[in-house]
């Protein structure tokens, strides 16, 4: 597993741990992310520019300053440029 993997990895175990601690909390990084999504949306861009201008969004600047600030912002890009179909994590 490489470093961004891990990174991943860890941001999942804390979205699990902190929906099964506080379910209203998942209502909340939802509307951030899809703010945050929906901030950086221009078709006319290369989805680098996209995440890029995601990561701009105010919504986001608490956590990307925070402690864990680069572990955020690696993870979010890596989320914002995944191909991947499903991007949640279902709820156990």
């Amino acid at each position: 597993m490489d470093q961004v993997q891990s990174e991943v990895a860890a941001v999942a175990a804390i979205n699990d741990k902190t929906r099964t601690q506080h379910p209203s909390s998942l209502t909340s990084m939802d509307s951030i992310i899809a703010e945050a999504a929906a901030y950086g949306n221009d078709e006319n861009q290369s989805l680098d520019a996209q995440a890029q201008k995601a990561l701009e969004c105010p919504c986001v600047a608490e956590l990307r300053n925070g402690a864990c600030g680069v572990h955020f912002t690696e993870a979010f890009l890596c989320f914002l440029k995944s191909t991947a179909e499903e991007k949640v994590t279902p709820i156990n």
